[in-house]
This record gives C-alpha cells, sequence and structure tokens, in this order.
C-alpha cells in the first residue's frame, strides 16, 4: 500500500511572516521583557479568554506554570497533592519542588486521565490539591473530579499542557480549577519553543501566582520590594510575540485536527483490535497534542509497540513516543530526589500503576499535525493500519 511523502503533512512548527513582523516588532520596541512586553501581556490576556478564564498569567514554561500555581495555593512542606501516574514528569516534579509530596495513582484504561474513585481513595489529612491531566487534549470525568475536590476541599490544578482549545460543555478546559496551567513547548500544539501561560478565575490567586514568578513581589510595591520568596519565570517578548501570531490562526487549527479526529476514530473502530482514546461525550472539541490509538497485540500476531510505531513511521505516519508511568521512572523507583529533597521515603501511592505502566506498550501515538492533512490523507491512515494487521504474522518474523 502507498506511503505518505512528506508533504502530505504540514511541517511543525508552523509559522508566518505574522510571526516575522511581530518579533521585529518587539524588537524595534526596546521591551524585550517584563511589564512593558506588550505583545505578551496582550497575548496572555487573549488566551485566557480564549480558554473562558479571567486572568492570563505569561510565564517561561508550563513547568514554572505549575510550580506557580502550587505555591499560590499554599502548597508546601508537609502537603501532599495527588497526581496521575500517565504524564510527563513536570506535574509530579513541580509538587516535589514546592516542598509537598506527589501521590501517584493509576489512570482510566480507556481516556488514559486520572480516575476519580482512586482520587478519592488516594486523599489523606495531609492532601492539599489534585492535579488533573487533560491527556492528549482529553477528560477524564471533570464534573465528577470538581464534586470531590469542592467536597473534600481540595485545590484543583488542571495540567491542560495537550488541551489548548479543548472544550467540555461548552467550557475552556483550564478554568474549571482553581488554576489552568498550559504549555507551549516545541512539540505543543501552539509553540514558542518554550513558554506557558496559567490561568485563573480567581484575582487573588492570580496576584499571588505572579508575585512568585515576578521575584517575590507584589503588586504594591516598588522594583525592589519582595515581601515574600520567588522566582523569575516571566516570558520574554519574544516568546510572546510568536505565540500572539500563533493564536489568530490556531482556532481554525483546532477545529481542523478535532473533526478529522473523529472521522479518524471511526474509521479505526471498523478494524479489529484497535480502538482509540476514550473521549467523554461531555468533551465538545479535543485539542488533540496526540492521537492515541489502543491495540491489542494478539490481534497483530504479538507485534510489539516499538516495531508498530517503527512501521508506521516508516510509512509517513508523523509518531511520537507514549509516555511511561512514572512509576516507571528512577527519579520515583528509586527515590532519587538529592539534593532538593533529602531523606523522602514515601511511598507515593499503595499501590503500582497497572494500567499506565501497560499503556507504554499498548497504544501508539500520533503527533498532532497528521491531523492537520487534507481529509483522504488522514483517512488513509486508517487503511495502512488495516494493511499491516492483515500482514502482522508476516512483518512481524521478518523483524525478529
Amino acid at each position: 500500500m502507498p506511503a505518505f511523502t512528506a508533504d502530505d503533512f504540514p511541517a511543525w512548527p508552523i509559522w508566518s511572516a505574522e510571526e516575522q513582523d511581530n518579533l521585529t516588532a518587539a524588537l524595534r520596541s526596546g521591551a524585550w521583557a517584563g511589564s512593558r512586553a506588550r505583545q505578551t501581556r496582550q497575548f496572555a490576556a487573549d488566551f485566557a479568554r480564549y480558554q473562558d478564564a479571567r486572568h492570563g498569567l505569561a510565564m517561561s514554561n508550563g513547568t514554572t506554570t505549575l510550580e506557580a500555581a502550587l505555591v499560590a495555593l499554599g502548597v508546601g512542606e508537609g502537603d501532599e497533592v495527588i497526581v496521575p501516574a500517565l504524564t510527563f514528569v513536570a506535574t509530579a516534579t513541580a509538587v516535589l519542588r514546592v516542598g509537598a509530596t506527589p501521590v501517584i495513582v493509576d489512570v482510566d484504561p480507556g481516556s488514559l486521565c486520572i480516575r476519580v474513585d482512586l482520587v478519592d481513595e488516594a486523599v489523606t489529612q495531609r492532601t492539599k490539591a489534585v492535579i488533573a491531566v487533560h491527556l492528549a487534549g482529553a477528560a477524564g470525568d471533570l464534573d465528577g473530579l470538581v464534586e470531590l475536590c469542592e467536597r473534600r476541599a481540595l485545590a484543583l490544578v488542571e495540567d491542560c499542557a495537550h488541551a489548548h482549545g479543548s472544550r467540555w460543555r461548552g467550557r475552556g478546559l483550564g478554568s474549571f480549577g482553581a488554576f489552568g496551567s498550559f504549555s507551549f513547548q516545541q512539540s505543543k500544539l501552539m509553540s514558542s519553543g518554550e513558554g506557558g501561560v496559567l490561568v485563573t478565575g480567581d484575582e487573588a490567586l492570580a496576584v499571588a501566582a505572579w508575585g512568585y514568578a515576578n521575584g517575590g513581589r507584589d503588586a504594591a510595591g516598588t522594583t525592589y520590594h519582595h515581601p515574600s520568596i520567588g522566582t523569575n519565570s516571566r516570558m520574554t517578548e519574544w516568546q510572546g510575540a510568536v505565540l500572539a501570531a500563533q493564536l489568530g490562526r490556531y482556532p481554525q487549527q483546532c477545529a481542523t485536527r478535532n473533526a478529522n479526529g473523529l472521522a479518524l476514530a471511526e474509521a479505526l473502530a471498523q478494524i479489529p483490535g484497535l480502538s482509540v482514546q476514550t473521549r467523554d461525550e461531555r468533551l465538545d472539541s479535543q485539542g488533540y497534542y496526540a492521537f492515541v490509538v489502543h491495540y491489542v497485540t494478539e490481534e497483530f500476531a504479538g507485534m510489539q509497540r516499538g516495531t508498530f510505531q517503527a512501521l508506521l513511521a516508516e510509512l509517513g505516519v508523523p509518531m511520537v513516543d507514549p509516555y511511561p508511568s512514572l512509576t516507571m521512572l528512577d527519579v520515583f523507583s528509586q527515590r532519587q530526589f538529592a539534593p532538593t529533597r533529602r531523606g523522602l521515603t514515601h511511598s507515593f501511592t499503595a499501590a503500582a500503576a497497572p494500567v499506565a505502566e501497560s499503556a507504554i506498550e499498548t497504544t501508539l501515538w500520533m503527533h498532532h499535525r497528521a491531523l492537520l492533512a487534507e481529509r483522504g490523507t488522514v483517512l488513509h491512515i486508517a487503511e495502512l493500519f488495516a494493511d499491516i494487521r492483515r500482514r502482522a504474522g508476516r512483518l512481524v518474523a521478518a523483524s525478529s
């Protein structure tokens, strides 16, 4: 079956003359960072509005946004924060960085997002917050999670690094919790190389988070007034200039990914042994940081995930590696927290995370640029999956 050519999918990142114009304007302005960085400040406000939040704080990356959120919520030494096992490591290490302890819970086998019942079981007297990761732009039972956090008096932080433009019951993800944390790193749905925005609907929390990110200053003080401990994680005007251009085209890109994602899911559902990441009916739009496919190895002659992924990549399908479970990483499995945290022996979770730990071998992740192609090109991906299934026995034999 014909493979794809390099021209079938757009390159990433996508940029245009608008980014160049914005960068030139930033250069000439002389305001490359700080309070006079006009494009950065405007982008953060516009992006918050796009996600249905009142306040947007532009920061250096999506790790520092999580740290600032936790600090603003008063999370620190002796506290616990519940996190899902399937996420990028920064979700959990941000908790360690503020002196608290991450408690890892398993994920839903379909959506791969955090499970409300496991969160409920993990709550202790020390639990202060929950970080819900909207993996690949999807969401678990967000309504149930909001209700649980309200009932248990826990702060909810939404890790939306994958969820730009994702909407739940008509409302942008990131606007349901105390904070929503977004990343604009190279691989993300909008990119400035590095960058992050923290959104919130609470003015007091916005002031507290910005005070931490802005060197421990407060809004009422002078440049050298530092009433609290802080760091410097402000976004530069270069990043803001690029992101301002990206936001202008993003709603159409999000709509295209969403429509093509639904069409591809329907096509793949016809192939035995395949299912796609569960999408809750309350999720009106999915940002699709990645298009995630579950597969049953027995239906593909025992084909290992690495072999399957390599075959698709050779055929020109844009692929990315799935996340390993946090429980599989040395930093957690071997408690390698020094020098930042010494003597921390918490078990993190009463049990392993079997769903998250198996997902790395039973899921295939396609890069989001695959969903920006023409509809016929996107649907041809399903034909390649079907062809691989038909030839699985021979392909496995050839790879061994």
